[in-house]
């Protein structure tokens, strides 16, 4: 699974029993542009995220709202350790980064838009978007159709890696997006039509002024709600596993015509690593992340009551996350925690 490129790997100082990770890689493992009639499967050079609002149903095929997304996978295994558990891991910081391949094609929105927003004027429940453009958003990945996380490759020129879906419709692509919540995998691809409001893991956030034009070569920082329980979780499994897949979408309007909505074609385009300039653009991942036994907050190897009274002391506090007795690294010391430590504890 995993290919071989620069990666920085550094062990932090901990208390004994933990485990301190770093690690920084200059490009993924794998980026893949998951649109119904992408015909080159993972070897573009420039990817583009965008929606067929207005278009999603053309010419007798239906589309995801979410339409054009990007694929984005880091093979952490062996710098992280795997098998460990999910509830080992405790993620202090994850970050992804990645730089427009276009200029000036979308107007820059750091914050989150509700789903009334993207509804016609005039339609049941319609409001007005308070500011200029749409956010970029990331999620996690899920699967269907048979594919795993484990078993979902890249392909080649010479070996296409897998298709979009089993056809050309909407709810049927094989990895879709997912806001996990509550270790859920549902999939966020439609939530106008749905009616429901997602929960990102990052929005894309850079240096310019909310409403600019975005010039070409502008990095987006992407920093994953590591205090979202339902993070932790989907980062958790994934270092478990071997491999921490993201999904980048947007709800940014494609280009009008062939009969369709109203798109103005004000979408993002992203540097992929085949470009020849994507050395240092293609999307790059810088994560931290502490390994230990669950339930034992102060690193001894044990779960006892040195533990249970350092989260009491705590009790209801706001942390710094996997500190003070924040078993599940959410930045919260609550009942989850408590019960974790509980299940975990060994006297």
């Amino acid at each position: 699974m995993r290919q071989v490129f620069p990666i920085l790997l550094a062990f932090s100082g901990l208390a004994a029993g933990a485990s301190g990770i770093t690690v920084s890689r200059s490009q993924p493992d794998l980026d893949v542009w998951n649109y119904p009639f992408n015909f080159t499967p993972g070897y573009r050079s420039a990817i583009s995220t965008f929606s067929a609002l207005g278009q999603e149903e053309l010419a007798g095929l239906t589309f995801d709202q979410r339409d054009a997304q990007m694929l984005i996978a880091f093979d952490t295994e062996p710098d992280v350790p795997t098998g460990q558990g999910q509830a080992a891991y405790c993620i202090s910081s994850a970050v992804i980064r990645i730089n427009t391949s276009t200029d000036n094609a979308f107007a820059y929105d750091p914050t989150a838009d509700v789903w009334q927003s993207y509804l016609e004027p005039g339609e049941p429940g319609a409001v007005a978007d308070p500011d200029s453009g749409r956010p970029l958003e990331m999620f996690g990945a899920a699967f269907r159709g048979g594919w795993t996380l484990a078993t979902y490759y890249e392909g080649t020129i010479s070996a296409p890696g897998p298709g979009f879906g089993p056809m050309v419709a909407s709810d049927v692509r094989y990895v879709y997006p997912t806001d996990a919540l509550a270790g859920g995998t549902n999939d966020v691809s439609n939530n106008v039509r749905d009616g429901f409001d997602v929960f990102p893991f990052a929005i894309g956030q850079c240096a310019l002024a909310p409403g600019a034009l975005v010039p070409s070569n502008t990095e987006f920082t992407f920093t994953l709600d590591v205090t979202n329980p339902d993070v932790q979780q989907y980062l958790g499994e994934a270092l478990d596993a071997g491999r921490l897949m993201v999904v980048l979408t947007s709800l940014q309007p494609a280009q009008s015509g062939n009969g369709g909505g109203p798109g103005t074609g004000s979408f993002a385009t992203w540097y992929a690593k085949e470009n020849i300039f994507g050395t240092g653009r293609a999307a790059r991942l810088e994560l931290e992340v502490e390994i230990r036994q669950p339930g034992d907050v102060n690193g001894d190897t044990m779960v006892n009551f040195d533990d249970l009274n350092e989260l009491l002391s705590n009790w209801g506090e706001v942390v710094t996350p996997g500190t003070s007795g924040d078993v599940d690294c959410n930045g919260t010391v609550d009942f989850t925690d408590l019960n974790t430590l509980l299940a975990n504890w060994d006297g």
